[in-house]
């Protein structure tokens, strides 16, 4: 849904020609991304031949809303430089941080210059050490020195934020300028997280171009380490641009700004250069004829993706799914899609119905080499039993490979028009797309540390996503506490409306959750057949699982849970139990 302050930063990028469309992160990313694409490109529509989406510019920030607004500045400099004017831009909620911003863009641009740098590490940096959750990746953060020469002014601190990924041949590297050096970090950490987007997309498109703006400078050099809750404050509200400009004063500089916005937009966007203090001609001219910035790149790609062809509008009436998504006699709200019709880029797209956590800290290959035995269909329909006992034994890694194997596995393929050959899975689904994706909360399984895991279908291996939420913590937020507690590992059923609706709009709700049901009850025979006990539960706080997976319970969102354990012999009471005790495991 968008709030006040999203549709008041969305209307400073289209007042000034341009349209805003939300990019996708991997889960993993502990951020908000948008694009700044021209304005015939703002509305999301069905577009069965998976079609690029040209974007101008990319932000990323800890909300939707920050990230619109680093657009609405970002479109600023595109017109600025498409008129030949050489300017920096800012957006803010007022003329003071509008100024601001657009100073700081300025200095950085400066000083990213002047290297090789030198600083002081940052340690117990929480932006950086929260922003790729679960993963291999290393940030590190320095303040840097100030410079003693002409290069850039004295006082104004400058963050370096570097990030380290095996799988990359260089790291990714940002400098912002802020005198608030906390929230220079944060700013500093968004920048590089814009750079492994754009990175992401390259390494999964082979026709996608470089990416000309990402800072790839080496990591600055240490003189000392400092603390992030010991960084200096920020400047009181109203007084940053004062002592901006007394800053710049006392290097022999000035900044000129000018407001680009209409009165009474609700967020202001201005124009800034910086100069030296004496005026010149081409001070006077604003910066015409002098050597313009480089405009946004033009040739990125927004990723090929077919869950983004609808509004929020096409699904608002879910909340009232069911007497919406009735098919009657003389229906005609579902667009008429035939997949013979598609180019192949749009097929292909439809058999990688999955998330891909590659970056992640640690996974397991989910291989067997004897496959256990398993009981009757027939038995396994007559015994199951939610509320079978289960004892404290822990399950085995291949139980549980076998497990996921044959309930979300690839069983074959089926041609998709003449020439495209698409996976098929042990579970039915709407469409063939797959729209629910299983993690696993592993507590006690042989071989496999507790946390969070994300089942790859393609790969067969269990991804780690995070292991920072204790078993007791989890549990507790499940209508059946001891219940939940005794399970040796939980199935957390995802559903990705996204992957869906843009086919069947309102009645993709309706088959979201009936792929769901599918898989769980294949969940439960399986387990059955395996000897295990597998409880399905409905009764879970779903902002807290939501929070738990990284997903937002909108687009993406937890609809059910499982639990598993080994058969006990003592008999189980069913009923809630709000008690919790014993010792806590990191999950």
């Amino acid at each position: 849904m968008t709030d006040l302050r999203t549709a008041t930063a969305e209307a400073a990028v289209t007042g000034q020609g341009f349209g805003v469309r939300p990019l996708p992160l991997p889960l993993y990313v502990r951020a908000h991304a948008a694009a700044l694409v021209p304005a015939g490109h703002a509305r999301e529509r069905l577009d069965l031949h998976a079609a690029d989406i040209p974007v101008l510019d990319v932000a990323v920030a800890a909300g939707h809303a920050e990230a619109v607004r680093e657009l609405a500045a970002s479109a600023a400099r595109l017109k600025l430089a498409r008129a030949g004017e050489n300017a920096a831009a800012g957006a803010g909620a007022d003329q003071d941080e509008a100024v601001a911003r657009a100073i700081y863009d300025e200095l950085a641009r400066r000083r990213s210059r002047t290297g090789p740098h030198t600083g002081v590490r940052i340690t117990g940096c929480e932006p950086a050490e929260t922003a790729l959750r679960g993963t291999a990746a290393r940030f590190t953060c320095h303040l840097l020195d100030e410079p003693e020469d002409e290069h850039g002014p004295r006082g104004i601190p400058a963050v370096h934020a570097v990030l380290h990924l095996d799988r990359l041949d260089r790291p990714l590297s940002a400098l912002v300028c802020d005198l608030d050096p906390r929230r220079g970090v944060r700013r500093a950490v968004h920048a590089v997280l814009r750079a492994f987007l754009l990175e992401t997309w390259s390494a999964d498109r082979t026709d996608a171009p470089p990416e000309p703006e990402a800072d790839t400078t080496e990591p600055p050099g240490t003189t000392g380490e400092i603390a992030y809750p010991d960084l200096a404050a920020g400047p009181a509200p109203g007084t940053e641009t004062g002592l901006l400009r007394a800053a710049l004063r006392r290097n022999g500089l000035r900044a000129r700004a000018r407001t680009l916005s209409p009165p009474g937009a609700g967020l202001t966007v201005t124009a800034c250069r910086i100069t030296a203090a004496a005026p010149d001609a081409a001070d006077a001219a604003d910066g015409r004829g002098e050597p313009v910035a480089p405009a946004p790149s033009s040739k990125l790609r927004a990723p090929r993706q077919l869950s983004l062809t609808y509004t929020p509008d096409d699904v608002r009436l879910s909340r009232l799914f069911h007497e919406h998504s009735k098919m009657r006699t003389a229906f005609g709200t579902l667009p008429a899609v035939d997949i013979s019709d598609m180019a192949p880029a749009a097929r292909r797209l439809i058999g990688g119905a999955y998330r891909d956590f590659r970056d992640t800290a640690r996974a397991y290959a989910l291989t067997t080499d004897r496959p256990p035995a398993l009981a009757p269909l027939e038995d396994c329909v007559r015994k199951r039993r939610s509320w079978a006992p289960m004892d404290d034994a822990p399950l085995t890694r291949e139980q549980l490979a076998h497990l996921l194997g044959l309930v979300y596995g690839t069983t074959g393929s089926g041609l998709a028009g003449d020439d495209i050959r698409l996976p098929l899975r042990a579970t039915p689904s709407a469409g063939g797309l797959y729209s629910c994706d299983l993690f696993v909360l592993v507590n006690r399984v042989t071989g496999i540390e507790p946390g969070l895991y994300y089942l790859h279908p393609a790969r067969r291996e269990l991804q780690l996503v995070r292991a920072d939420r204790s078993w007791a913590d989890v549990t507790a937020q499940t209508g059946y506490r001891d219940r939940a507690r005794g399970a040796a590992a939980m199935v957390v059923y995802t559903g990705a409306f996204r992957r869906n609706q843009w086919k069947y709009r309102e009645r993709g709700y309706r088959t979201v959750l009936l792929d769901c049901g599918h898989l769980a009850q294949s969940v439960v025979l399986t387990a059955t057949a395996l000897g295990l006990v597998a409880h399905p539960m409905i009764a879970f706080v779903d902002d807290y699982f939501n929070d738990l997976v990284g997903v937002d319970g909108v687009d993406d969102a937890v609809l059910y849970l499982t639990l598993l354990g080994t058969r006990a012999t003592a008999p189980a009471r069913p009923g809630p139990d709000h008690r919790a005790t014993g010792p806590e495991e990191a999950v």
